[in-house]
């Protein structure tokens, strides 16, 4: 018989936990419980899991709420030190759902990723998750080798992206600082992209805040400048030598010119050095029949790897079963209306 046990644990005992064993993503990590402190959002607590006597896997949960019904969100947690199995994920999801219920029975339900669905899980309200994602392999910078890893298509391309941006005064630098203290130019840009995808971006504040709260240790904001004038930028998350690309915004001049190939290769060829050389930079998600509105955007992606790379998506936990299906309808009602 497996003796399981979830304690509660430090911010120090989650970094430890991990080391050597596998990076924290960087929403599992201390430094982002400071970021969502800004956001108006605290930490309900940190976790380990453990089958007999061994750390299993780990979890930080931070507190939101959803018209008026507070809810536990895991970033891109757990994090798994040993094999994900499918009763080992749900052994751990009902010991977390006893813990919080008896410490906080207000709570409606935990979101959190799992790689298997089972009958305790629910489709996510709200956002777009992924289980598929490509990362682009940093090869320590070598950009030879992150070349050899696109894929055919991919370098014709980036080919094409170069030649058009060899024939006008291109920059491409991080302007991590620049962007800290004031991120109006950046999110002009991030407004179009929005217009064009039919997104509504987060308030100006919330990209600076992340990029001054993280600093340059874990955030960067490589942007393209084409006669001066910002075109793309990619905003970069750093954690554990990984890296994930968390937000981008390009301009219709930026599409013109088909300059994303030669913006993300060189991301991944400055980063490189800093980052772990069989690691890289997570593009954070493309298309899978869970989540076929990703195609058009993974398509792309693609071009970079020689394939995609399965991860755990996001799944809701109901813990009060009968206020989250009312929420879920009041939600399905105003999609209706605004239709």
């Amino acid at each position: 018989m497996t003796d399981t046990q979830l304690r509660e644990i430090t911010a120090e005992e989650m970094r430890i936990g991990a080391a050597g064993v596998t990076p924290l993503p960087v929403e599992q990590s201390a430094i982002w419980e400071q970021y969502e402190a800004v956001e108006g959002r605290k930490l309900w607590g940190r976790f380990e899991y453990s089958e007999n006597g061994k750390r299993i896997a780990l979890v930080a949960l931070y507190e939101y709420s959803m018209r008026g019904a507070r809810y536990l969100w895991a970033k891109h947690g757990p994090v798994w030190l040993k094999e994900a199995t499918p009763s080992r994920e749900r052994a751990f999801r009902d010991a977390l759902g006893r813990y919080v219920r008896q410490k906080d029975s207000s709570i409606v339900f935990i979101r959190l990723n799992a790689i298997f669905n089972d009958t305790d899980l629910r489709d996510v309200m709200q956002i777009i998750t992924y289980d598929r994602t490509v990362i682009i392999r940093s090869y320590g910078g070598d950009e030879e080798k992150i070349l050899g890893d696109m894929t055919k298509e991919g370098r014709r391309q980036l080919r094409r992206s170069r030649k058009a941006l060899s024939e006008v005064q291109t920059t491409i630098a991080d302007e991590h600082d620049q962007a800290a203290q004031d991120f109006t130019e950046y999110y002009e840009v991030l407004k179009e992209t929005a217009e064009r995808d039919g997104f509504s971006p987060h308030p100006a504040e919330v990209y600076s805040t992340m990029l001054k709260v993280l600093g340059p240790e874990h955030s960067r904001l490589f942007v393209l400048r084409v006669d001066g004038e910002v075109v793309a930028w990619n905003l970069i998350l750093i954690n554990d030598r990984q890296a994930e690309c968390y937000y981008g915004a390009t301009t219709a001049k930026a599409r013109k010119l088909g300059a994303m190939p030669e913006l993300d290769v060189q991301c991944a060829i400055i980063l490189g050095p800093e980052l772990d050389v069989n690691g890289g930079i997570d593009l954070m998600g493309i298309h899978s029949p869970r989540v076929p509105e990703l195609f058009t955007v993974g398509k792309y992606k693609l071009s970079f790897a020689q394939g995609y790379t399965d991860v755990p998506g996001a799944w809701d936990l109901p813990l009060r079963p009968r206020l989250y299906a009312g929420l879920r309808n009041l939600l399905s009602i105003k999609r209706a209306l605004r239709s």
